[in-house]
């Protein structure tokens, strides 16, 4: 304690001297103000401006518009068709205030490498950055997953929306956590879906939002000549709504999303958390009703700077049939692929409720460059009593991202499981 209280004094002794003497200097030398100002003057006017690497230059030309092809409100882009779709070149059609103030115009067709097919139209005032998954929407490249709430006027959004839907090669290896790997099969899905989206947006942090539609989906053979379809060896009891699907069912969602991070599509602070609630009913014979419930929850921690990140995502969702019905196969949730359990190819683990976590470590080499180490861990389950941390799948890998400043451009991941590597190339972040 007593040389804590020295060093003031200390540092005060010789302080004091060298403060006397340099004004003694100043005195005879003219005002040292001035002879400051002069230095930053010269110092100004030798800045040259900080050299970008090539692939910096490379992503700023892409992000100024460089590779933007656009013919009025036409864009070219990559659509987000699911895990396992392939690439996706898609053309949007984008017009706000069409043809009448208040009315906003998209349509969007995709078609990927492995013939999934998509098309979309929404007309009204559109929400063009929220809450479209927890909707139960989505597959619409930019909407297709949640970026964050855009940082502008608190605002509602009303607008009808259509979307038909081909994916010809769904897998599926059966349900619960201990399906094999051996039994992979595929199958068909074709979907059509219509409804009306509402809801608000409040100036930065969050939104709310509702939507209720019809969807009508068919179930067909895969054209996936590596595998045996579904159908073949698999039955009603194994895969729930594998034989006949109801003419339509009617979905009602809603969801709140709360979104703190600094920068949504690139963020090094806060977090994002999403609730949604969903409501299917088989409109048909009703032996197809249930209830969904889904958190969404992602965290962002500056490891001593902006450069080091750990980032942490949780989500989980709960499928509750009503009594006599069950969840059809088709549209029960799943982990494996790109987004979820990395390791594993998509939609290795499907069942009526499920939980993943991850986590990374991001490091940020430079502005447009970055490196991370992740792990993945989560499970699928039939009984709620098994919610909890015990045998979960897990994988974990590195990966190399090429960003601009205000969001991801390219993500490439490496993934090791108990059963497979897996490499990625994807235009979106993981979480």
């Amino acid at each position: 304690m007593k040389r804590t209280i020295f060093l003031p004094f200390l540092m005060l002794i010789f302080l004091i001297p060298s403060a006397w003497s340099q004004e003694e200097k100043e005195k005879g030398t003219g005002s040292r103000e001035e002879e400051w100002t002069k230095k930053r003057q010269e110092k100004i006017s030798q800045i040259v401006p900080e050299k970008l690497s090539s692939v910096e230059r490379i992503l700023m030309w892409i992000e100024k518009g460089g590779l933007r092809v656009r013919f009025k409100s036409i864009y070219p882009g990559i659509g987000n068709l699911g895990s396992g779709s392939g690439f996706a070149p898609q053309i949007r059609f984008w017009q706000r205030d069409f043809p009448i103030h208040f009315l906003d115009l998209q349509a969007t067709a995709a078609y990927s490498t492995r013939s999934y097919q998509q098309y979309t139209f929404q007309i009204g005032r559109i929400l063009q950055q929220g809450v479209e998954p927890l909707l139960g929407q989505g597959g619409t490249g930019g909407l297709s997953e949640f970026r964050g709430v855009r940082r502008r006027e608190s605002t509602g959004f009303l607008y009808g929306d259509f979307a038909y839907r081909d994916f010809p090669q769904e897998d599926f290896f059966g349900i619960g956590p201990n399906s094999l790997e051996e039994n992979r099969t595929d199958y068909a899905m074709e979907s059509t879906t219509y409804g009306v989206t509402g809801g608000y947006r409040f100036a930065n942090i969050a939104v709310v939002g509702a939507r209720a539609g019809v969807l009508k989906i068919n179930i067909n053979d895969g054209t996936d000549d590596r595998f045996p379809n579904t159908q073949d060896l698999f039955n009603d009891d194994q895969a729930p709504g594998l034989l006949v699907q109801p003419d339509n069912y009617f979905r009602f969602n809603t969801s709140f999303v709360l979104d703190y991070r600094e920068k949504p599509g690139n963020a090094h602070t806060g977090g994002m958390i999403g609730f949604g609630y969903t409501r299917f009913n088989d409109t048909d014979t009703n032996t197809f009703d249930f209830t969904r419930y889904t958190i969404d929850a992602k965290q962002f921690i500056s490891l001593g700077s902006v450069q080091r990140v750990l980032a942490l995502h949780f989500l989980s969702s709960f499928d509750d049939p009503d009594t006599g019905s069950r969840v059809p196969f088709y549209l029960q949730e799943s982990l494996g692929g790109s987004d979820t359990l990395r390791g594993f190819i998509e939609y290795r683990f499907r069942d009526v409720n499920r939980m993943l976590m991850q986590a990374e470590y991001r490091w940020e080499a430079a502005p447009a460059l970055e490196f991370a180490l992740f792990y993945d861990t989560g499970k699928v389950f039939s009984d709620r009593e098994d919610f909890d941390f015990k045998n979960l799948e897990k994988d974990w890998g590195f990966g190399v991202r090429f960003k601009f400043p205000q969001a991801l451009f390219l993500r490439i991941d490496i993934a090791k499981s108990n059963e497979a590597t897996r490499f990625y190339f994807k235009f979106n972040s993981a979480f």
